[in-house]
């Protein structure tokens, strides 16, 4: 009974994710829909030619559109962070529960901490990339493939909007916020933060992605847990996104000689480790 109880339990943990799907699917479908509908307005023979000849190049156009893709995907966002934070708040949120002070939520010694470990962090996923890349060069072109469909060799206003701002909130509501809780008091915490991880990464739909993705979740999570507030992971979330998505290029060293390249690696990761040291030390520090 008791193994019973506790597979639902895990399988429970389950149901974010599975509802944040359930919204992507319908919001792309209604999106491809309404595009459909807009091309056929203007296009009104579009149609017209043999077999389902026009509903490829519909999909054609609709699928090089980056900026479509970006609405569809931002709208989604929204909704899914809508729905989580409500379920959120009427879970996990006390009642009548006092706002905190910011002081009393993050301090300097916090922030540089998770500075720290956000660097390393980017450095360590860029290193992880370039390793995928060559052990595994499909994987790699998939990847690059959907970065270039959604549009990020050119950000546009709205995809910084999403990047930065709506997704961190909404990838936190899901995965650290509700998530994370359930499966929290379903096993212990160290299992729980594997477990969000991997559905992140999974998530994200394909395998470079998915791989960076899951490493930076254990790091959300711990930002999360250990800080005792949401708030704290969906900072390093956007500072995360923020330097990925607009960190200059001098900062990367695209050269081949192999010290360089160790030395950035190991660096990468002793910041990683200091920022996790500050970031703790500050945390004692709070009011």
């Amino acid at each position: 009974m008791k193994i019973l109880k506790k597979t639902g339990s895990i399988l429970f943990c389950l149901l974010p994710v599975l509802l944040a799907f359930g919204i992507q699917i319908v919001v792309t479908f209604a999106g491809v829909f309404v595009k459909i509908m807009l091309l056929l307005a203007e296009e009104p023979l579009l149609f017209d030619g043999p077999g389902l000849s026009g509903l490829e190049h519909a999909i054609g156009q609709i699928s090089s559109d980056s900026q479509f893709l970006t609405m569809v995907t931002a709208s989604y966002a929204l909704l899914a962070a809508i729905a989580m934070g409500i379920w959120y708040k009427a879970r996990f949120v006390p009642k009548h529960m006092p706002r905190r002070k910011p002081s009393a939520l993050i301090n300097p010694c916090m922030f540089g901490g998770l500075l720290l470990l956000m660097v390393g962090m980017q450095y360590i996923s860029s290193y992880m990339v370039a390793l995928i890349a060559a052990i595994r060069p499909g994987w790699f072109e998939t990847y690059q493939s959907i970065m270039e469909s959604v549009g990020f060799d050119h950000i546009t206003p709205l995809l910084a909007l999403y990047t930065v701002l709506i997704a961190p909130i909404s990838e936190e509501l899901i995965f650290r916020g509700v998530t994370l809780k359930y499966a929290s008091k379903a096993m212990p915490f160290f299992l729980a933060n594997i477990f969000q991880a991997f559905l992140f990464g999974v998530f994200h739909g394909n395998m470079v992605q998915g791989i960076y993705a899951f490493v930076a979740g254990l790091f959300c999570g711990y930002v999360c847990h250990k800080g005792k507030s949401l708030y704290l992971s969906i900072l390093f979330h956007m500072m995360f996104n923020l330097w990925g998505a607009f960190a200059p290029e001098f900062l990367s060293y695209e050269g081949d000689a192999a010290w360089i390249h160790f030395g950035i690696a190991a660096a990468a990761a002793g910041a990683a480790f200091a920022g996790c040291r500050l970031y703790q030390k500050g945390i004692k520090g709070r009011p």
